[in-house]
């Protein structure tokens, strides 16, 4: 299926003064727009050499050729995927509460209390090497609540979880707002988390 750039829920000026409002939008119509396009080339590519005879190249070379179509329909279906659930789990300063319910309590049962996610989810999110996300799953065989440090947008990742909070810690993200400053990012942008957005994900997942 041909995927489409999902409007953002909110204007670009929303998640200020944590994010302006140019940053926003050069992520989303520009960075986010590149994996919806890459998906639907990658995926129409893919498409079209299943359905070709292959007359005049050999059989190693069809498989390279596959897998690396493969990789990139992978690579930018994550993109998309991820770049939605980062803007729905935002939201401006002051709106969407905080943990509730069960999950509260699975959060406390796993790091002591929120205050001690956010810290340590703020300390992987900086040590990640190069681009990547910094994500809190849920994990359905273990039963448990886990921060999960993504490379690009699909390397290390935990077969079968349920992303609960989704944080881009790619430069594109906030070099504009920050330069270098990941840290300084990471911490600003607890502030503009939708917790009502996170909870209805948790609620989801969990059943």
């Amino acid at each position: 299926m041909e995927a489409t750039l999902t409007p953002l829920p909110y204007p670009y000026d929303a998640l200020e003064p944590t994010l302006n409002a140019e940053t926003v939008r050069i992520h989303h119509t520009k960075h986010q727009a590149a994996y919806v396009k890459g998906w639907n080339t990658a995926n129409a590519e893919l498409r079209k050499g299943q359905s070709e005879n292959w007359p005049s190249i050999n059989e190693k070379a069809q498989s390279d050729w596959m897998r690396s179509v493969s990789e990139e329909q992978v690579f930018n279906a994550a993109g998309v995927i991820l770049h939605e659930m980062y803007w729905e789990n935002l939201g401006p300063i002051g709106q969407g509460g905080g943990p509730s319910g069960e999950l509260l309590s699975q959060i406390e049962a796993a790091f002591g209390s929120p205050q001690e996610m956010v810290r340590e989810m703020i300390q992987v999110g900086t040590a990640i090497d190069g681009s990547g996300w910094i994500i809190l799953v849920w994990v359905p065989r273990f039963q448990q609540l886990v921060i999960q440090p993504t490379q690009i947008h699909e390397m290390r990742w935990i077969p079968g979880v349920m992303p609960l909070i989704v944080i881009d810690v790619w430069e594109h993200a906030y070099y504009l707002d920050y330069q270098s400053s990941r840290a300084k990012y990471l911490t600003d942008i607890w502030k503009n988390i939708n917790w009502d957005a996170v909870n209805t994900r948790f609620q989801w997942g969990t059943k």
